[in-house]
């Protein structure tokens, strides 16, 4: 017999819903099976499974070690990377972290590494337990490009990762970019057009009018540094749509500076750079009565070093 405390990050889901992620290899059948037999139980009694789960419950599994071991897929490993991840920020439910050039924000494959892995293990070193992998996983809610650094977000507790993900959703949350483009941009503005993924090509298109399975997009620039052929921009995602920034610059006649997709060969080729130079540079909150540590509040991180060698940081 194993017995599991519910905690808030299970807490408000069905208990159905939360054996089948803890039994993940058994089937849906052998486990309403051991629920009719209280071969699992709640708070020690029999159970249907539609029961809404409150912090504290008992959930008790009357089988062997080896047979839950099987069902659960046994104890978690937690890679040992090394990698230190560059915190931003952290409080109980949300932490903030720079991603840098070069990792992935989520695993492409089985044998990948991202930032998200990198997140557990953080997490594990400092003090969350393994145990309670099994039914959560703290995750980042954002993506980056592999070759765009900077501030990514996470939900650490279940209510934090909810709340993150609804506020990207609803870009109540405002994300702005640095980039270095070729040409000089003298004055802000915001553009709009339609975007179209390419899947076959893993490209998009920008279009001035609506096409077939396009999106509309905004994005909005301001310059902030001038020099030589090129300008520093901060850039925000009004819409936040794959290669938004890149593809739209590009559309303009201002490529990012190091894009080997959508940018001007001959200009990266001049300055050697390899990789675009897009960076998330801040965050901006909404008002958050829920969230009052993070509520209406922003967030930065400082220049790269790939940047600072055009632009020194004000």
């Amino acid at each position: 017999m194993k017995e599991y405390i519910i905690g808030k990050n299970e807490a408000g889901q069905r208990f159905d819903k939360y054996i089948f992620k803890l039994l993940k290899n058994a089937g849906t059948g052998l486990i309403f099976k051991q629920l009719r037999n209280k071969n699992i139980v709640l708070n020690g009694k029999k159970a249907k499974g539609n029961e809404i789960l409150k912090e504290n419950d008992s959930v008790r599994i009357f089988m062997s070690d080896d047979t839950i071991n099987k069902f659960t897929g046994g104890p978690l490993h937690i890679s040992k990377t090394g990698f230190r991840l560059d915190v931003i920020y952290e409080d109980d439910d949300i932490l903030l972290a720079s991603k840098p050039v070069g990792v992935l924000s989520q695993k492409s494959s089985d044998k990948d590494i991202s930032m998200n892995e990198y997140l557990i293990e953080y997490l594990t070193d400092n003090g969350f337990g393994k145990e309670n992998l099994a039914t959560f996983k703290p995750s980042f809610c954002n993506r980056l490009d592999r070759n765009t650094s900077g501030l990514m977000i996470a939900g650490k507790s279940l209510r934090g990762l909810q709340k993150m993900s609804e506020i990207i959703k609803d870009r109540s949350i405002h994300k702005f970019y640095l980039t270095i483009v070729k040409g000089i941009v003298d004055k802000k503005s915001v553009i709009k057009g339609y975007l179209r993924k390419d899947e076959k090509n893993n490209k998009v298109v920008i279009y001035d009018n609506p096409v077939k399975d396009s999106y509309e997009i905004h994005t909005e620039y301001e310059p902030l540094a001038t020099k030589d052929d090129m300008t520093l921009l901060k850039v925000r995602l009004i819409t936040g749509k794959t290669h938004q920034i890149r593809a739209h610059l590009a559309g303009i006649s201002h490529p990012v500076l190091g894009d080997f997709k959508y940018g001007d060969k001959v200009f990266n080729e001049k300055y050697g750079e390899k990789k675009q130079l897009l960076h998330s540079y801040q965050v901006v909150f909404p008002k958050l009565d829920d969230f009052p540590d993070i509520s209406e509040k922003s967030f930065n991180t400082p220049y790269p070093v790939n940047f600072t060698k055009y632009f020194k940081e004000n």
